[in-house]
């Protein structure tokens, strides 16, 4: 799904939604430049140390923007047996439209830039359709800067005018007669222009930011009891009236907390992403970027926008990239703010961010050696086309890679990256089951489970050529229908057409491989997260079933038995204590940068505050 700024607000209540139910989200980068060596600093002989990798990446934060985000929501479907995914592309806009006290610089790297058109990116989109952002740290500064201006805090230095300034005495001499006969008039106010006191002022009234800065002066220092309101024309002086100056800051600091919510932009997806602190007003979803109304069902939208933020409290979706250590620095600095000093502290703030990580490149390569056989994201999902489960779809509402392919468009890289999770991580899974397995019945000598799936002593090594996940097509289905029917169609990334198929589905069990039946009745009482905000969720739900007469509500509930390799493993379990939080970093003399520990998630702590 493409969302640019126009629809991004419309369409923003459904990607929260997305990600609050979200089993994990993968995500990837497009920048306008890439880390690069440092000028003034040795090329380092032989490989660098992983700080000296950081150092570098910082810089290049630090110079260059993100220009594309892909996403891709993945969620298990206990209707369907498969995995849904929703992958959204957005163009980001470096530009700071609104009238803040904050600016922005924009570089470009060449060889980015060559390399990005290359790949038929469009260096147009993110400054004419980009969804724009701020950072914490810049939202934090545009604030209190705001504030400071409206509090009167950021008073300039007096400017000293010389004798040979002769204009700009004859304004001030003409502008401080005018206030003196106005203060003896029963005039309301007085609108100062260049020509005020002028015998014949022209027609259309100007000011220049000079002029104005003249009167704040002259008003500062000889007419404390009075108040100047700057125009764009003119400068408008009135009398103190205390009640009506703290009404005024209250409605300017307002229109300076609505004009920043609506600059954060992209960053409300990273705060439900790193489970912070959305401060929104339900009706941002309501409107458009013209500030028109496309929906008018607010207690509806207030509704789900609660219900999301709740799940976002409650629990906080996997983050998965694929070689992602640069995307980790760049997405920091772009969406949090400055950067930590050392490599140490980098991923200490990285994991209070986001406690579960990913990397699919190291999942692919944990095995590889020291030779740094690096496969790209496209290598990695060709040789995994082949296999059969977990099964997996997109959603028929994110039809814009169904029929295409488009690599390095970072929607497209998000939901391969996705995919390669899913297949990857299910297939190493298994290999270490059937290597404990025949470790356990044959413990005298030790057994290769087999390669003829890539795996040996359950360890991944690919050989074959992900296809494009077909769509999950939704069909009507009769009222006293209980099973769930999906049509999957689509073409594979070699160009072969799927056969379509229809699956019922009668028994449903928990989430990932576990049997909590009460996990499992939750997966169903969900809304649609594409639904546009003035849709009402039609779903009935587990929890409208009748009781008994003592209170106890009746089920029938049939636990599958899971075939392997179709459901991720659950991300408590071991597997993610030595695949997690690990980051591959080729070219280092370490190769792997161990982030944290994996661990249980923690509570809900609001992180920030707008």
């Amino acid at each position: 799904m493409e969302v640019d700024a126009i629809s991004f607000p419309n369409r923003l209540l459904g990607i929260l939604i997305a990600i609050s139910e979200a089993d994990f989200v993968s995500f990837d980068l497009e920048l306008s430049g890439i880390p690069s060596r440092i000028p003034g600093r040795p090329r380092a002989r032989g490989r660098q140390s992983l700080e000296d990798r950081y150092v570098e990446a910082k810089a290049g934060a630090e110079r260059h923007q993100i220009l594309q985000v892909g996403l891709t929501c993945a969620k298990f479907d206990y209707m369907t047996n498969k995995y849904i995914l929703r992958p959204y592309n957005f163009n980001i806009s470096p530009l700071i439209d609104e009238r803040l006290d904050i600016e922005r610089e924009i570089t470009f790297q060449t060889g980015a830039i060559a390399f990005l058109l290359k790949n038929d990116f469009r260096m147009d989109l993110p400054f004419t359709h980009g969804v724009q952002y701020l950072s914490r740290d810049e939202a934090y500064l545009a604030k209190q800067l705001a504030y400071d201006r409206i509090d009167k805090k950021n008073v300039f230095e007096d400017m000293q005018l010389k004798e040979t300034d002769v204009d700009s005495l004859d304004f001030v001499h003409r502008v401080r007669q005018e206030i003196i006969q106005w203060t003896t008039s029963d005039s309301a106010s007085l609108s100062v222009t260049t020509h005020t006191g002028m015998p014949n002022p022209p027609a259309i009234s100007v000011i220049s930011r000079f002029e104005k800065r003249l009167v704040y002066q002259l008003l500062r220092a000889e007419f404390p009891h009075l108040v100047a309101i700057g125009r764009n024309d003119c400068i408008k002086i009135v009398h103190f009236d205390a009640l009506r100056e703290e009404d005024n800051k209250k409605r300017m600091k307002s229109r300076v907390k609505e004009q920043i919510s609506r600059q954060t932009g992209f960053r409300w997806i990273v705060e439900a992403l790193a489970r912070g602190h959305i401060d929104i007003d339900p009706i941002y979803f309501a409107k458009d970027l013209n500030g028109e109304f496309v929906a008018a069902d607010l207690d509806n939208i207030k509704l789900r926008f609660d219900r999301a933020r709740m799940r976002l409290r409650d629990q906080q979706p996997v983050l998965v990239g694929h070689n992602m250590f640069t995307d980790l620095v760049y997405f920091y600095r772009s969406f949090i703010g400055e950067l930590p000093d050392t490599l140490k502290e980098f991923c200490e703030a990285i994991h209070e961010l986001f406690p579960r990580i990913v990397d699919t490149k190291y999942l692919a390569t944990h095995d590889g050696g020291d030779l740094n056989a690096s496969p790209t994201l496209q290598d990695i999902a060709e040789s995994l086309e082949t296999q059969e489960l977990p099964d997996i779809v997109t959603h028929a509402d994110h039809p814009k890679y169904h029929e295409s392919e488009a690599f390095h468009e970072a929607g497209f890289d998000a939901m391969l990256t996705a995919a390669i999770m899913l297949r990857l991580s299910t297939k190493l899974h298994a290999g270490q089951q059937a290597s404990n397995s025949q470790d356990l019945s044959a413990s005298h000598h030790k057994t290769a489970p087999g390669n003829e799936n890539g795996l040996i002593d359950g360890n991944e090594h690919v050989q074959e050529p992900i296809p494009l996940p077909p769509i999950m097509l939704p069909t009507a289905k009769p009222a006293d229908d209980k099973h769930d029917t999906v049509v999957d169609s689509g073409s594979s990334s070699n160009g072969s057409t799927r056969n379509s198929s229809v699956h019922t589905v009668e028994g449903i069990t928990s989430r990932f491989a576990s049997t909590n039946v009460f996990q499992s009745l939750e997966a169903h009482d969900e809304e649609s997260p594409d639904a546009t905000p003035d849709q009402s969720p039609q779903m009935s739900s587990w929890k409208d079933q009748p009781r008994t007469s003592d209170g106890e509500k009746v089920y029938s509930i049939d636990v599958l038995q899971r075939r392997p390799m179709e459901m991720l493993p659950e991300f408590e379990s071991m597997f993610w204590h030595k695949f997690g939080n690990k980051l591959r970093v080729f070219g280092t003399e370490e190769a792997v940068l161990k982030i944290a520990e994996w661990e249980a998630p923690l509570k809900y702590v609001e992180v920030y505050d707008s």
